[in-house]
């Protein structure tokens, strides 16, 4: 057997093997579509000559990097640490970084977490326009509870169906770059790596570890750390994003290499995680000993087959992390005693149980979803549901009285903790909805502040400063005003995390970890884009950049700064200067 069919079957028995002990079949099944699949999925007609030719254009590659911020990412390349990641880069030693440009401005969409911000980058829209709200979240007008990466939600099948079925690429409502690069460039090849939205691709390249771990991101994260050395987890996560440079390097040798390429590498995001370091060492250390490799593996195959010369190539991320401590003191779940929902029940509400599907006769009149820093909560129109044995109509948006309701509790237990003693001061904010997502208003959440009172988000940061804290309003505003600004729920729960600068005063809505994200501050926030091109010059692509940006800084511009580099200049090659 080879080294990467060994692979292979160690981390099939790993995923086969976690879903007998933990889930029900349904995970098996889901498991061993996957299998079939193989290590690349067609996603449309392949075949050259039953599809128009692609336009002369210049080509793009993409390294989505799961979970690295902007400043270790950047110091790392500068002080010459990464040597494979900046020959990928076009620099051979000098650290100068003469055919890259390193934007400095790009702040991710809140909450900084997984799939709202790769939903952003991969559509040029806002959460409250492409609809994907968080890790996960509840969708009023279906009753579908959204799980594309589960933090409450103990169950992987969806997670499979992402590469199986498609699942998180229906979550989205809007077109995504590929989808609307065809629009212009109907024969364009388009490749996509393990990302979990590829809609409009050719060929999905994908790597059974990868969907193993996103699948048990709650579960089995925990599993890991609890069995695994610091070296082992290093190397088994590295193998995650290995077979999918491994895969994707086999296809450019065998065969013209499409025009645009997205790799997806989670490895780093989740080593984070479960790491007991912290995460600038944990994530030092892989990128350094696990992503290094593999960007010499994706150089020398592009390099070989001469697919660098006319190519763009683009580094970004998601996110950033923020170290938490791993004890039950600082992690607001779901179980026991002493969590969020006990707050909710205090308060007279009854949860809709913690897993995907729900029978039709279950009663709930509130939802929870968790995005690490923050937590949405939904509440019913209880004059809906007056009593148990009636199913509340969550197509009609929540009464104020409802939602203060819900916010008191909150709002007087974080001061006193009479209800649930554990949550008292864990939470730095409570935000409650006060118009329709829909409405002409220019922010629909307010800062709780007590007694049936609010305040402006703008006017509260005014009178009680968070330096940490990047751009909250605007970013609070892409994600709650639009069509689907309902799916952040009617009350977000801001815990404090990114306000907080000793790791013992901070706090999660997720199960034990070693690290998280998904706050407004910095850490969390400040995301990475390179922009790079052999042959070509840092003030022509800094020229393209900020053409593209126009002073604005919003994640969602990433799309068109993409889909501007694939179009190209229509005044010649602006990437190099006259």
């Amino acid at each position: 057997m080879g080294i990467a069919n060994s692979r292979r079957a160690r981390a099939a028995g790993l995923v086969l093997g976690a879903c007998a002990a933990v889930l029900a079949s349904g995970c098996a099944w889901q498991a061993a579509q996957f299998w079939v699949a193989g290590e690349q999925v067609e996603l449309r007609d392949t075949d050259a000559d039953a599809r128009p030719a692609a336009r002369e254009a210049p080509k793009l590659l993409l390294v989505a990097i799961d979970g690295i911020d902007r400043p270790l990412l950047y110091d790392m390349l500068r002080a010459g640490e990464l040597p494979e990641m900046a020959r990928l880069l076009g620099d051979e030693g000098s650290h100068e970084f003469a055919h890259a440009w390193f934007e400095d401005s790009i702040v991710s969409v809140l909450p900084s977490s997984t799939a709202v911000s790769w939903a952003t980058t991969v559509t040029g829209a806002n959460p409250a326009e492409h609809g994907v709200a968080g890790n996960e979240y509840f969708i009023r007008a279906t009753g579908e509870y959204a799980a594309p990466v589960p933090v409450t939600i103990p169950e992987a099948t969806q997670v499979f169906k992402i590469y199986t079925d498609g699942y998180a690429n229906d979550l989205l409502e809007v077109p995504t770059i590929y989808e609307r690069l065809r629009e212009t460039d109907p024969g364009a090849r388009i490749w996509v790596g393990m990302h979990q939205f590829y809609r409009g691709a050719d060929r999905l390249i994908l790597t059974d570890r990868t969907a193993m771990l996103d699948a048990f991101q709650s579960l089995f994260a925990e599993h890991v750390a609890g069995q695994l050395t610091g070296a082992q987890s290093l190397s088994l996560f590295e193998e995650l994003d290995a077979e999918v440079i491994e895969n994707m390097d086999d296809l450019i040798e065998d065969e013209l290499a499409a025009d645009v390429i997205t790799i997806y590498l989670p490895g780093l995001d989740h080593y984070a995680h479960i790491t007991d370091a912290d995460p600038d060492v944990s994530r030092r250390d892989y990128l350094k000993k696990g992503l290094e490799p593999m960007m010499a593996d994706l150089y020398e195959a592009l390099e070989e087959a001469g697919e660098l010369d006319d190519r763009y190539i683009v580094i970004t991320s998601d996110h950033g992390h923020t170290g938490v401590l791993h004890d039950d003191a600082h992690s607001l779940s779901t179980d026991g005693a002493g969590e969020p929902p006990n707050v909710l029940e205090a308060a007279g509400f009854t949860l809709r149980p913690y897993a995907l599907d729900v029978d039709d006769d279950v009663f709930f009149d509130a939802v929870i979803a968790y995005q690490g820093a923050l937590a949405y909560v939904y509440v019913a129109d209880r004059t809906t549901c007056a009593t148990r044995d009636t199913p509340c109509d969550w197509t009609q948006p929540a009464r104020a009285a409802d939602i203060e309701t819900a916010a008191e509790a909150f709002y007087r237990n974080n001061e006193d903790g009479l209800l649930v003693p554990e949550m008292r001061d864990t939470l730095d904010m409570i935000l409650v909805r006060t118009a329709a997502s829909d409405s002409d208003a220019e922010q629909v959440f307010e800062v709780y502040t007590g007694h049936g009172k609010t305040q402006p988000i703008a006017d509260y940061l005014a009178a009680h400063p968070h330096p940490t804290y990047v751009d909250m309003p605007q970013r609070l505003h892409d994600l709650t005003v639009g069509p689907h600004g309902d799916r952040a729920g009617d009350l977000i729960l801001v815990a404090h995390n990114g306000d907080r600068e000793d790791p013992a005063q901070r706090y999660y809505f997720a199960p034990l970890y070693h690290s998280w994200h998904g706050s407004p501050s910095a850490r969390d926030s400040e995301l990475p884009l390179i922009v790079a091109r052999h042959g070509g010059t840092r003030e022509a692509l800094r020229r393209i950049v900020e053409t593209t940006f126009a002073g604005r800084h919003d994640q969602r511009l990433i799309a068109d700064l993409l889909l501007r580099l694939r179009q190209g200049e229509p005044a010649g090659d602006a990437a190099q200067d006259p």
